[in-house]
């Protein structure tokens, strides 16, 4: 082989080459996997929507209207649980119900005679508006108190039964934890007592209050 024709073998396949190797790397990129895109995070964006559970305490003054001796009023701590469900919409709105009751320990004398609230209870509904992390909120519903009245010839107790009404702040301190502070205000009617058999009284009973409560979120 003549060094001519050598030369010319080694230059065609150095052009073989550099023409070969472009297309294998281009090859190459293009049958490269693409890397899978992650689907996007599922975000939960409803701050109030759900079950609720609660406690409160707080503090409470009562107005007993009693026919023929006059008004009585006391005031006292009160203490108790609420629990609740609530519906937030995507323009902030808020509702829902909510269940609550506790005990009271506030009582007022009146000419010998004692009355002494118990215990209270209320089904309410709930409108609200959420901000951020913050929600306001009104109230109203059906409201029970039980009272007894003690005078020196027995007691009395009677269920009454009447509305609330209110507002309230509930701020999200917690993922899933609530603080809130509201005022309400209770019309419970009024009953007839007859403590002891002795004399009857229909006595008629208002109570003003203010709770504060903590509350998670399921």
């Amino acid at each position: 082989m003549t060094k001519c024709k050598a030369l010319n073998i080694v230059v065609a396949s150095l052009i073989v080459s550099a023409v070969s190797v472009p297309t294998f790397a281009a090859d190459a990129v293009l049958q490269e996997p693409q890397v899978p895109v992650a689907p996007d995070p599922v975000i939960d964006t409803s701050q109030w929507g759900g079950f609720y559970v609660g406690v409160y305490g707080g503090y409470s003054w009562f107005d007993a209207n009693v026919s023929t001796l006059g008004s009585a009023d006391d005031e006292d701590f009160k203490f108790g649980g609420y629990t609740g469900y609530n519906f937030e919409f995507d323009n902030q709105i808020v509702t829902g119900l909510e269940l609550g009751g506790g005990f009271a320990n506030a009582e007022a004398g009146i000419a010998g005679t004692t009355i002494d609230q118990e215990w209270d209870a209320s089904l309410r509904a709930r409108l609200g508006y959420a901000f951020e992390n913050s929600l306001i909120y009104s109230f109203a519903g059906l409201a029970v108190t039980g009272v007894e009245a003690r005078a020196v010839t027995g007691s009395d107790n009677q269920t009454l039964t009447g509305y609330n009404i209110g507002a309230g702040f509930e701020q999200q301190i917690l993922e899933g934890v609530t603080a809130r502070i509201e005022y309400g205000f209770s019309d419970y009617g009024s009953e007839t007592f007859t403590p002891g058999g002795g004399a009857s009284n229909e006595i008629e009973f208002k109570e003003d209050s203010v709770n504060i409560g903590l509350g998670v979120k399921f």
